[in-house]
């Protein structure tokens, strides 16, 4: 006896939707396209859910994104590139004309990307959420109805998995007062802000682009404990599903006269990292620093030392103990090699200050959106 062309869809429809959620995105999305009894399926939130709490299955999920600025200041460009070979697999461009003159990226988790549109000045605008792999983005709007009372936004983002659900943290910090700040969140279940009300944020980070770092449910920056009496500097973390701050310390055996510091994430997303900068007589040094057990202050340890001539940008990504992606100050991506001391040229070369890098796995969040 044949069977059905679609012998599949006479199963349950959960045996249906687990056979299906392990494929990867790309084969999803190839499937929605070719099947016309597939994409009632695919396109159902239950799937999707489903499909974000499945562990990506297949190494064409695993994505590094890079942001780059042309020289010239004219262009901008996103290259989706494999974590393994760092050869680029996909250039895309985001369908949404930025309105604010920088669309910067806050960060990347379970398929989707949010951009932050501010310009330079005011570092106040819209956050956009994108999906490349499907093509969809969500314009989110202004927590604060462009109110003149604040000085600037600091912006975090993030997949909470005991909930599936994406959130955006928001902390607008007051113009009359250095001390003060509002602290919102959205959801994009919902598609809705909160404040909250009894919240305030810890400490200060300065007006200007402030980059973050997101590993375990938590959103991290590198802030200021007082912003009256000066720089002193500290970590300032959000964790998504309390919706509540911690202050963690830096290393305690870091050495203080660093004229630069910044966080940095592992490829994997998992680990905590700290890069401090000092200039001597051989030239620029980064010192690397890991968090092994997150939160734990006593777990900090240096794990290697990036000695190079040229290289003041600070790290862009720690990929493991032995290799770091780096930007020289003439705007080539190289990744070196601690162990061996060496350069790989990556032959990408951009505005230098402009680069950033957040990994990227597809998904079909924002599908039914």
């Amino acid at each position: 006896m044949s069977r059905p062309s679609h012998f599949i869809f006479n199963l349950p429809q959960d045996v249906i939707f687990d056979i299906l959620s392990r494929l990867p995105t790309k084969s999803l999305i190839q499937f929605r396209s070719v099947c016309t009894s597939s994409p009632p399926l695919i396109s159902h939130p239950s799937f999707t859910k489903l499909h974000l709490s499945s562990p990506a299955v297949d190494a064409a999920d695993h994505h590094l994104l890079i942001y780059y600025e042309s020289t010239d200041y004219i262009h901008q460009f996103y290259s989706l590139r494999s974590p393994i070979t760092f050869q680029e697999t996909l250039k895309f461009q985001i369908p949404y004309k930025h309105l604010h003159g920088y669309l910067r990226i806050v960060g990347s988790s379970k398929g989707l990307i949010c951009f932050f549109d501010t310009n330079y000045y005011s570092n106040v605008g819209r956050l956009i959420l994108y999906n490349p792999s499907i093509h969809k983005f969500r314009k989110i709007d202004d927590p604060l109805h462009g109110s003149d009372r604040f000085s600037h936004y600091v912006v975090g983002f993030g997949f909470v998995s005991r909930i599936f659900e994406f959130k955006i943290v928001v902390i607008a910090y007051y113009f009359d007062s250095l001390k003060l700040n509002c602290v919102l969140v959205y959801s994009l279940s919902t598609n809705s802000w909160k404040k909250l009300e009894d919240l305030i944020a810890p400490c200060y980070l300065i007006k200007g682009w402030s980059s973050n770092v997101f590993v375990n449910g938590s959103v991290n920056w590198l802030a200021s404990k007082d912003a009256i009496r000066g720089v002193s500097h500290t970590i300032m973390a959000f964790d998504l599903d309390d919706e509540r701050f911690r202050v963690l310390e830096l290393p305690k055996n870091v050495v203080p006269n660093y004229d630069q510091v910044c966080l940095a994430s592992s490829m994997n997303g998992e680990c905590l990292s700290l890069c401090a900068h000092y200039l001597g007589g051989n030239g620029d040094k980064w010192d690397v620093w890991a968090m092994s057990d997150y939160g734990v202050v006593d777990s900090w340890k240096k794990v290697c030392v990036v000695s190079q001539p040229g290289l003041s940008i600070p790290p862009l990504l720690i990929r493991d103990d032995d290799e770091i992606l780096v930007v020289m100050n003439d705007g080539r991506l190289m990744l070196y090699n601690v162990v061996k001391g060496e350069m790989r040229d990556l032959e990408t070369c951009g505005l230098a200050r402009t680069f950033r890098a957040v990994s990227y796995t597809a998904s079909l969040a924002l599908l039914h959106g």
